[in-house]
């Protein structure tokens, strides 16, 4: 006799899938995750986004407490209050040494670069790319002219294109990375670097097995590559219609696109097939 397995946690990204192509959660959405929520799974957003950038997110959705951020190197508790720190439960850093590496060759090929620490971003200078980024996130960062004296390692290094001139410079710096070191992009301008090995499936793993919850009760939906591994460790992987052909390959299924409303689809299914 067959089992319906059932979900426990359901994982969703965030930038392509939760949100809207202009960054909105839709008021049918927002339903959707919170009737999620009432039958008692738990909801963990999945970002490459630090946690202050989450946090008014899940203040919109009603969510407290665990989120996976930095595509992976940081698992952590947000509180409700935007003043409290975010308290890590897992983490890997990038080693300092190649993340000032890093650093030098991004700002060398004109990149705009971000240093994510825990819940602080730092920028060396204001330019267009960075303040479109903090307009999008609402988080404003830190200015700190000289980087390569920071001794505190970074949790991610994020490298903009800031214009389509600057792509293939992109491109150059993905292939020029430490061996200990790994870059996935998020959006085609957004390069995300993080240490070697991290992504959000090992976070996931490691978070499930504190838990005490599988990955066979666990479904995840996301659009990006920073979300493959993701979708093929969990029971239940569902892709974007607005992610690429990889990433929908991926997947056991592919929802509508997040500008209609799929991460709310995609739920509706799930009660629909006995996984919630």
């Amino acid at each position: 006799m067959n089992t319906i397995r059932r979900a426990r946690v359901l994982v969703i990204d965030v930038d392509g899938t939760l949100l809207t192509t202009d960054y909105q959660l839709t008021a049918v959405t927002r339903t959707a995750v919170q009737h999620v929520m009432a039958q008692g799974v738990q909801v963990v957003l999945a970002s490459a986004r630090s946690p202050r950038a989450l946090h008014a997110i899940m203040g919109e959705l009603g969510i407290t407490g665990l989120a996976i951020c930095y595509s992976g190197a940081l698992t952590c508790r947000i509180s409700p209050d935007p003043q409290e720190p975010s308290e890590a439960v897992t983490e890997e850093r990038i080693r300092l040494s190649s993340a000032h590496r890093v650093l030098r060759n991004g700002l060398e090929r004109g990149l705009s670069i971000g240093w994510y620490c825990s819940d602080n971003w730092y920028i060396p200078k204001w330019d267009s790319a960075l303040e479109r980024e903090s307009r999008l996130t609402g988080v404003p960062p830190i200015v700190e002219p000289d980087l390569a004296h920071m001794t505190q390692a970074p949790h991610k290094l994020l490298a903009i294109a800031g214009a389509s001139a600057l792509m293939p410079e992109l491109s150059l710096l993905v292939h020029t990375l430490p061996a200990d070191c790994t870059g996935q992009f998020s959006l085609a301008s957004y390069l995300e670097i993080t240490h070697h090995g991290v992504d959000k499936a090992t976070a996931l793993l490691a978070l499930g097995h504190q838990l005490g919850i599988t990955p066979a009760n666990m479904v995840a939906i996301g659009d990006g590559e920073n979300d493959l591994a993701l979708l093929r460790l969990v029971g239940l992987g569902i892709a974007m219609g607005n992610a690429s052909p990889a990433v929908q390959a991926a997947a056991d299924w592919v929802t509508d696109t997040n500008n209609r409303d799929g991460v709310a689809l995609a739920i509706e299914r799930l009660r629909a097939t006995g996984w919630l």
